[in-house]
């Protein structure tokens, strides 16, 4: 399915509100023509224009087609079908207004011109209406489906990208190809029928003239082609350095301590400044490749509209003319009315290729290769009986750089073990594909025998409790915190589970207590404070499997103190896997396992770890040098 199909096939769901707005524009456009129409009738039957003014010598006359000899050519039958319509459409008029006085003509006409405009602006409402709500409905929809996307994403694609440009996919371009649909459907009904209705207008007044109109419009449509062939490309360029300046946004605001703490203010200023600088630089590129084909269209369409005009006119006023005043004035309300209409069409082509390349990196998101996936037939586990497998695990995030080679362990049920060594060794990686936020390229992990990739991803992640050093909180209160995912979770369970944290003092201790609401991040919470009401979120979840990452190196003594008091009851009769950079967190566990360089380097229990001499005596060494 091409681009263009998958696009509008969007707007399904919405076809009935989508029909009545073009059902509106088309009558508004049907009017639009109405008025034009009745411009000649109402000259002549109204003035009962008969000759020109400052030249009455001169008649107006009609010249007569010449008969063929051999009963009429296919031109002159053609010629006078096109008059036969003509004639209709001026009769019906009449058939409208005529009256016995002039007065009567006049009034009919005020009347008929009331009608027309307010049954054209109730067509215009309602189209405006029902078009914004499928404007609206596509906008939504299409950010519901980034958004869902993105929850399905592996880990891997964020660390590949900017969220600046995440971020940009779901406001920008979302915005961009909205713009496109609505012209797509909004201004492309109206200004198509209105353009049609005066070309064949201009077409049953005088087809002659028409063709010498024609002879200007291949230059016009080729123009527009090449303008729209040029908007795609900066189009895109601009989207892209508009997702460069939500990027340097969002690290900013994020990291304003840190720039506030090594004064780099000024720094962080220049980077944004030549972020909105090149985005400036895009837009105005685009700007000008737009700018530059309506004034060239207008000029195009009036050049030809002057020679129709000096054309027809000089023969009407020679008295050669083959229209009538009133033919001749509709003839060219129509063709300067035609312009307006003509041009918008023009842009048409120009707004759909903006669309079009922000419908590429919209799709590009949506298309994006799901490396987590459900399987088929998910398998579900709601209590850990066996234990944890790891067979053979080698993984790697890029071709080239292996993390993990052949690991394998196995860890029994509520067992703790714990994952020590030297920084970049692959301890976190080991414990993120144990959730399945990576799949390892070779090797399984099993749960009670079943390799995690056949069970469901809830059942997997729900018999587990994250806790890692750096703990994210939602800018919500203490409770919604604690009971992220469990919204009908009694207030007594929340409390007691804070207590379990060590964290019910502290959030009592507060103005609003549990209803204080702790700010981007977390930041009104010191990182103490933070790390008890993740330890309460896992709690109140009660998980089977535990896994701790480095869940106490960034607090200071006392906080830490509190903190692994926390995990101390959090880890009883559970089955924990603990990486910790401080080893006097992990004496007591029942594994010590040494990762280095991708590989388990050395395991068995503290005592036996250091009395062997090895890598871990020496990290032990370094760590309690003064003791």
């Amino acid at each position: 399915m091409n681009l263009y199909s998958r696009t509008f096939a969007t707007l399904k769901p919405c076809w009935k509100q989508l029909v009545s707005a073009s059902f509106s524009a088309a009558m508004y456009a049907v009017l639009s023509g109405v008025m034009i129409w009745m411009a000649g009738p109402l000259l002549m039957t109204l003035f009962q224009v008969d000759s020109i003014p400052g030249l009455p010598e001169t008649e107006l006359r009609v010249e007569q087609p010449v008969e063929s000899a051999g009963g009429g050519s296919f031109i002159t039958r053609l010629s006078e079908s096109v008059d036969n319509i003509k004639n209709g459409m001026k009769d019906w008029i009449n058939s409208l207004v005529m009256a016995e006085s002039r007065q009567d003509i006049l009034i009919r006409f005020c009347w008929l011109i009331l009608i027309v405009t307010v049954a054209k602006n109730l067509f215009l409402y309602f189209q405006g209406f029902f078009m914004a709500f499928v404007q609206q409905y596509v906008m939504r929809d299409f950010r519901n489906r980034l958004f869902a996307k993105y929850q399905r994403l592996s880990l891997d694609y964020f660390h590949r990208r900017r969220t600046g440009q995440i971020i940009s996919r779901v406001t920008n371009d979302v915005i961009v190809l909205n713009e496109s649909i609505d012209v797509g459907f909004n201004r492309l009904v109206t200004d198509s029928i209105m353009a049609l209705l005066f070309f064949s207008f201009i077409v049953i007044i005088s087809w002659k003239l028409t063709l010498l109109a024609m002879v200007i419009m291949p230059l016009v449509f080729g123009f527009i082609w090449f303008i729209g062939k040029k908007l795609r490309k900066y189009s895109e360029r601009s989207q892209e350095r508009m997702a460069d300046v939500n990027s340097v946004l969002e690290e900013t605001v994020n990291n304003i301590r840190i720039v506030k703490a090594f004064s780099m203010e000024k720094f962080e200023s220049k980077r944004f400044f030549q972020a909105t600088y090149n985005y400036f630089r895009s837009l105005l590129r685009m700007t000008r490749i737009r700018h530059m084909a309506s004034p060239i269209n207008d000029m195009l369409a009036t050049i030809a509209g002057v020679l129709i005009l000096l054309f027809a006119g000089t023969r009407i006023i020679a008295g050669t003319g083959e229209l009538d005043a009133g033919d001749f004035m509709t003839y060219v309300l129509a063709l300067f009315a035609m312009i307006k209409p003509a041009k918008s069409l023009s842009q048409i082509h120009i707004k759909l290729q903006e669309g079009m390349a922000a419908a590429e990196r919209i799709f590009g998101v949506i298309d994006a290769d799901e490396r987590i996936t459900e399987p088929k037939k998910p398998v579900k586990i709601d209590r850990l009986s066996q234990g944890i497998q790891y067979e053979n695990i080698s993984f790697r995030y890029n071709h080239n750089e292996p993390v993990l080679t052949d690991i394998s362990f196995d860890v029994k049920v509520g067992e703790v073990v714990a994952f020590v060594g030297p920084s970049g060794g692959g301890k976190s990686t080991l414990l993120d594909l144990l959730p399945r936020f990576y799949d390892p390229q070779q090797g399984a992990i099993k749960i009670d025998g079943v390799d995690i990739r056949d069970l469901s991803l809830s059942s997997l992640r729900n018999l587990m409790g994250i806790v890692t050093q750096e703990t994210f909180l939602f800018n919500d209160s203490i409770r919604h915190n604690i009971a992220y995912g469990l919204d009908e979770t009694p207030m007594e369970k929340i409390t007691d589970a804070a207590r379990m944290a060590n964290a019910h003092d502290f959030i009592v201790s507060l103005e609003k207590g549990y209803d204080t609401v702790v700010g981007n991040r977390g930041m009104m919470l010191s990182g103490g404070q933070r790390q008890r009401i993740a330890i309460a979120r896992a709690l109140l979840k009660n998980p089977q499997i535990l896994i701790f990452d480095e869940a106490t190196s960034a607090l200071d003594t006392e906080s830490e103190i509190l903190v692994q008091e926390a995990i101390d009851r959090l880890m009883a009769s559970r089955t924990s896997l603990v990486i910790a950079h401080r080893l006097s967190t992990v004496k007591n566990s029942d594994r010590i396992m040494v990762i280095d360089k991708g590989r388990i380097a050395e395991t068995g229990t503290h005592e036996k770890l250091v009395a062997q001499q090895g890598l871990y005596h020496r990290l032990h060494s370094m760590q309690f040098k003064d003791s």
